[in-house]
């Protein structure tokens, strides 16, 4: 099926079928229009996307690669995303990563090839190449959770809330605090750690490094971690994790060491995910704008695609803030 027929059917030229269908450039006359829509939908035709796009040299498609599908924090951004993506007529193309660098080297080809308007990127190692390549391609990008110079880029402000979540130990009482990071993580956790560093130096507390321990993304990852902390001679009695799924994990670690959460060890998690609040006890945590920081980089992303005045290249810092539950209590 093809314009042509439709277009023999409705008793026009083809080139008033395309304008009916892409709402211009020229004007239709009303009873014409009707015509083409009708033979449209008695004949089941469909425009095909692809000589469009060669057509207006847009796909309408985005590309959304992030590190780790598995945690809700990153599905509550792609949500976002694609919602608002959805709203202005685009498709989003989603890649996951998994942390691998060469999975990210790997959807970057494939969002060249597939010739996707723009991509928002979550990138989660040290190598940059994967968005440089983007760009020299043409395709717009939009960076998140890294401060990428000459990139529109999205971040929270996680040194804040480091030292929110760390501030809150230490006024219960705390002073041995461990500090739970993402290992090989050059974005968000390097600030957390400082945010952890600057809050227990504001209150004369010494840093003891063998509190900070590194750990693998994920529950596992979060257990084991909690497991190298009680090993210690003098172990905390408080906890300050890269993110929920990290505490969740080490609070299993915790109970099955036949310690209780909080009267024998506090916890703390990041990200404030749909979980935190049923796991028991409730997650203390620092909230992270995910749908805030998703729907942002569509919009941008978006403007930049409309050739709209955004200004030069910076770097967008959205708030975070404490929100505390019933996994923390002063110290036994």
């Amino acid at each position: 099926m093809t314009r042509d027929d439709v277009a023999a059917r409705a008793g026009v030229p083809p080139s008033t079928v395309s304008y009916v269908i892409n709402n211009g450039p020229r004007p239709v006359s009303r009873a014409a229009r009707e015509r083409v829509v009708k033979a449209i939908a008695e004949l089941g035709y469909h425009p095909s996307e692809v000589a469009r796009s060669l057509r207006t040299r847009r796909t309408r498609t985005i590309g959304l690669v992030i590190p780790d599908i598995a945690n809700p924090f990153y599905g509550e951004v792609a949500r976002a995303v694609e919602e608002v993506s959805s709203e202005r007529g685009y498709t989003v193309i989603l890649g996951h990563s998994n942390h691998r660098p060469e999975r990210e080297g790997r959807y970057t080809q494939v969002l060249r090839s597939k010739q996707v308007d723009g991509v928002i990127f979550y990138p989660v190692t040290s190598d940059l190449d994967p968005i440089h390549s983007l760009r020299q391609a043409g395709i717009q990008v939009v960076v998140l959770e890294r401060a990428v110079p000459g990139y529109h880029c999205i971040v929270a402000d996680d040194y804040r809330g480091g030292y929110q979540a760390t501030r809150h130990l230490l006024d219960l009482g705390h002073r041995r605090i461990g500090c739970v990071v993402r290992a090989e993580d050059p974005t968000s956790s390097i600030a957390r750690v400082e945010g952890y560093r600057a809050a227990l130096a504001d209150a004369g507390v010494p840093i003891d490094e063998y509190l900070i321990v590194e750990c693998e993304f994920g529950y596992a990852g979060g257990e084991m971690s909690a497991q190298r902390l009680l090993k210690l001679a003098r172990r905390p009695t408080a906890v300050v994790t890269h993110n929920d799924i990290i505490a969740i994990g080490a609070m299993k670690a915790l109970v099955e060491a036949g310690l209780h959460v909080p009267t024998d060890v506090s916890l703390v998690g990041f990200d404030d995910i749909a979980l935190a609040s049923y796991v028991h006890p409730p997650l203390t945590t620092v909230f992270y704008p995910k749908d805030q920081m998703g729907r942002a980089a569509a919009e941008l992303l978006l403007r930049l695609l409309a050739h709209e005045e955004v200004g030069s290249p910076t770097v967008t810092t959205l708030p975070v803030h404490l929100v505390v539950r019933a996994s923390t209590a002063p110290p036994p």
